[in-house]
């Protein structure tokens, strides 16, 4: 979830632990931060930021995902590889290899994936 935290305006992402602490506005929820930093807040201290579906999907995520699932399909393939091959692109100059070849294939299906899903 994302948060500001009502001292100093920083947007943070945090999610709910299950430990309550006792405060002067009594008990409340406590709040760790995602970014590995160990840093607790309790409920007060933050102001919740509402966000749409799209914010809540990590599409670079799912990118890197479709790509490797594609990259492994490619491989596992002959003429699948043959066409990838067949299909690429290089820059001037630029070596022509199979793994160049079939990594592109792979972004390019798994852009066109995430086009579709953002639909």
């Amino acid at each position: 979830m994302k948060a500001r935290i009502k001292s100093n305006g920083h947007i943070v992402n945090v999610h709910e632990t299950r430990e309550r602490v006792i405060s002067k506005n009594g008990i409340e929820r406590t709040y760790i931060s995602d970014d590995c930093s160990g840093i607790y807040y309790s409920l007060s201290e933050l102001e919740f930021l509402q966000t749409n579906g799209e914010d809540t999907i990590d599409w670079n995520q799912v990118r890197i995902q479709a790509a490797i699932a594609a990259m492994q399909r490619i491989l596992s393939d002959e003429d699948e590889v043959g066409y990838a091959c067949s299909e690429a692109t290089y820059k001037e100059n630029e070596k022509h290899t199979i793994p160049i070849a079939v990594a592109r294939f792979a972004a390019a299906c798994a852009d066109a994936l995430v086009a579709e899903l953002k639909q």
